[in-house]
This record gives C-alpha cells, structure tokens and sequence, in this order.
C-alpha cells in the first residue's frame, strides 16, 4: 500500500466521522470532560490538532466549525488574560495554518463571489480608513487594534469567499441541519460553563440569594443568543431536544448578563412560538402539548415577575437593570460627539483615547462603545454608516425572502446578536459572533439559490407533464 493509498483511506475515515452521528456528541463530551477537570489547553490544542486533521483529509470546511468554536469557550478560562496563551501560540496556529493551507490548495475550487463580497469590500475599507488623519499611528498599526480593522474587514471578505465557494460543492447532507447541530451542540457546551461555575459556587450562591458575578458572561451571552434558535430544528426531530431549549433559557438567566436575560427572553419566545409552529401536527394529535405549553408560559411569566428582579437584585443599578449614570450610556453620549467632530471618517475603531472613561476593559481588547450604531458612527464616520447600511440592507432582504424556509432559524440567531450588539461589543468581535454569522448568512444564501432552482425545475416538470 502506497502513500497514495493511505491518504485515500484517512479521507474516507474523516468523512466518516464527519458524517457520523457521534461527532457532535464526541465533541461536546470531550470539551466538557477538559472543562470538568480543568484541562482546558489539553482540550484546546486536542481540538486543533483535530481540526489540523480535517483540513488535510476533508475538503469540507464545515467539519471545523464546531471543533473551533469549542476551542473558543475553553479558551474562556483565560478571559481576564488572553496573554497567558501567548507562551502556547504556536503549538496552536502553526498546525492550523498548515493544514488551512493544505486545504486551500488542494482542495481549491473556483471563487465564487456572493450578494455579501460588495458590502463586506466597502465594511473592508470602512474600517482601514477609519479615524485615518486623527487617529495616532500607535493606536492605528497596535496589534490589538489590528485584530478588529483587519478582523471585522477583510478577513470576513476572504473568510466569506472561501465559503461560499466551498458551498458551491455537492454535499450529501443537508447544511441547514447540519448547523443547526453544530450551534446545538456550542450552545450546550456554552450552557455547561455557567453550570460548572455555579457547581464550583454553589455555597456563595445560597449565600448571596441572588446572579453571581460571572466574568465573561456577556460573551457566554452572545454564544447562547446566537445558538438558542437551533431548537427550533432540534425539537422537530426529537422532542427529548426541549430540555436542550429550557437549558439553554436556564443558562442565560443565570449568566448575570442584564442583555442576555432581556434580549434572551424575547429570542426564546419566538423560539418557542416557532418550535410550536413546527411541531403543529404532533400538537394537534397531541391536545395536552397546548395544555402543557400554556401552563409552561403561565409558570416562566409567574417565576419572572416574582424571581427575577431578586435573582437579579446583585446586578441593579440604582434599584433598575439599567441606570441613566451607567458607563454605556455616558459611552453614547461620547460616540455622538466623536462622530459630530470627526463625521467623514470617525476616529478609527482602535482609537484608545477614551480608555481611561472605561476602567473595566479586558486586557487584549479595544475600547468599544457598547453600541453597534454608535460603534459605526464614531469609529467610521458617514462612510462606516454607508457601508454597514448596505450590508444590513442586504441580511435583512436574505431573511425576509427565507421567511418559509427553515433558514429563517438563522434570521431569529442574528436578531438576538444584533440586539445584544447594542448594548454590548456583539457583531464586533471578529470571532466566533461575526464570523458565526457569516458562515450562518452563507449557508442561508446558499439554501435560496437551491430552492430557487428547485422551484423552476418543479414547474418546468408540471408543464412538461
């Protein structure tokens, strides 16, 4: 047996593990089994080195998303410090970057541009030119500051070509489950990290009757915001998938995120409704489905009026979950003056001249203005305002031609993160929310063409007889 023959063979045992029904499963267990015995880099580099693996045996790009994704909440337990990483940096991106490298000329295909490349060109530039003649070179060329302009911008632009000419391939399964599985699966393991933490705090928890302070728990937040719609095709398979659903709610009341528990009551009922809506002839041939749902709503709407302003009572400000003296909205009476003094081009996205008003920043991170309106006008001027508006223009057009498609689950995810993006950094973190939703919005745009051209080819069969 030659080289040949043995590359053959790890293809056909990657393809089918992808494929398998114990992948998603396989992945959750092993991330959770890391973060139960605190071996979150072991998992970390476990998983890249998997990835790595798949990138040279698989030409489907998909089969990395999860992997990567898990790889992003373990890396949770270095939120205050993403510095402590640094030592292992290499043992990480060397083997993904070798084996992305791999994948891209191996497995090539054509490029293909999508609705998004034109858009994502003007966000590109948006971005570059952003505070440029009043931003300083310090600031401009920084590192951190480089993630985001060059993160949020043109890698999006290539990320987004790459997939949507990788989408272009035949696929055996059905890549609106397929996602579907994969945020399930995140949105679990997302879950799971508030549970751990409030395991490892049980006593204090008692003690303070009330949310413990969770450090990251606005990105926990994002995650689950993003993940919670994929119920809504989970719960149509198998029912056993609403406990996934009342975790998930579970986790994000407990995360102590004020945006989290606002934005996710609203997603989880349209989830609800929508799962609902899915499962209406099981219902209908099942009468006490609308009994149970409605006693359900009856105890959820009971618990939050009693319970939630004291589970919450730990993060009031000022007796109310928002307080006009709050640094976020000091930060868009700021961005409002940032964007009158500088309209053209804003003051650049990693402009740090405003970094000693917000003394809770993270090591690693910009000074965000907690406001994606607020984040374009400031940071880019009237020319971020265009190019985010033509590229909102163009999601919302995507969603409302999928309103009967299973795809609108994706619609429902970005309505939770673009909430939480206004009052939080949401879509401007490069990853996993943007390019989650990227990928999210390909598969989606794909899902259109396939259907488009299934209908014609319906009804030229029709006409033909």
């Amino acid at each position: 047996m030659n080289f040949k023959d043995y590359f053959h063979k790890g293809q056909v045992l990657a393809d089918k593990l992808w494929h398998s029904s114990i992948y998603f499963p396989f992945l959750f267990c092993f991330s959770l089994f890391c973060m139960i015995l605190s071996l979150n880099l072991f998992g970390m580099l476990a998983l890249v080195a998997l990835c790595a693996v798949y990138l040279v045996f698989c030409d489907d790009l998909m089969s990395i998303v999860c992997p990567i994704l898990c790889v992003l909440l373990l890396s949770v337990k270095f939120y205050t410090d993403y510095s402590a990483l640094l030592a292992y940096a290499w043992y990480i991106a060397v083997p993904f970057v070798l084996g992305l490298i791999f994948n891209l000329f191996y497995y090539r295909t054509p490029i293909k541009l999508g609705r998004f490349t034109y858009p994502l060109i003007a966000v590109s530039f948006a971005l570059l030119f952003g505070g440029v003649g009043t931003i300083s070179t310090s600031d401009y060329f920084n590192p951190v500051s480089l993630y985001y302009t060059v993160g949020l911008g043109l890698c999006m632009l290539l990320l987004y070509i790459l997939m949507t000419s990788r989408l272009e391939n035949e696929r055996e399964y059905n890549r609106i489950e397929k996602m579907a599985e994969i945020l399930y699966t995140v949105g679990l393991l997302a879950s799971s990290i508030i549970i751990l933490f409030y395991i490892d705090n049980f006593r204090r928890f008692l003690e303070q009757g009330s949310v413990l302070f969770f450090k990251p728990r606005n990105y926990i937040a994002s995650v689950l915001l993003m993940s919670i719609s994929s119920c809504c095709l989970m719960v149509e398979k198998r029912r056993i998938h609403l406990i996934g659903f009342a975790v998930m709610c579970a986790a994000l009341a407990f995360s102590g995120s004020r945006s989290g528990l606002l934005f996710g009551a609203m997603v989880g009922f349209v989830c609800g409704v929508y799962i609902c809506y899915l499962r209406r002839e099981s219902i209908a041939e099942h009468r006490w489905y609308n009994w149970m749902f409605l006693a359900i709503i009856a105890l959820l709407c009971y618990v939050g009026v009693k319970y939630i302003p004291v589970l919450y009572s730990s993060r009031m400000v000022e007796g109310n979950l928002i307080s006009a003296s709050e640094t976020r909205v000091s930060f868009i009476e700021l961005g409002i003056k940032d964007f009158l003094l500088y309209p053209i081009n804003g003051i650049g996205i990693g402009n740090m001249s405003h970094v000693k008003i917000f003394k809770a920043i993270i090591p690693g991170s910009i000074v965000f203005f907690h406001n994606a309106v607020i984040q374009v006008m400031a940071s880019m001027g009237i020319v971020g305002i265009m190019a985010y508006s033509w590229l909102f223009g163009e999601k919302m057009r995507l969603i409302i031609k999928n309103m009967h498609s299973y795809s609108l689950i994706f619609g429902f995810s970005y309505a939770g993160i673009f909430a939480m993006s206004l009052t939080n950094p949401g879509l401007f973190c490069p990853f996993p929310e943007a390019a989650l939703m990227l990928l999210m919005f390909a598969v989606m745009e794909k899902e259109t063409k396939e259907t488009r051209h299934l209908s014609f080819t319906d009804r030229m069969e029709e006409l033909l007889g």
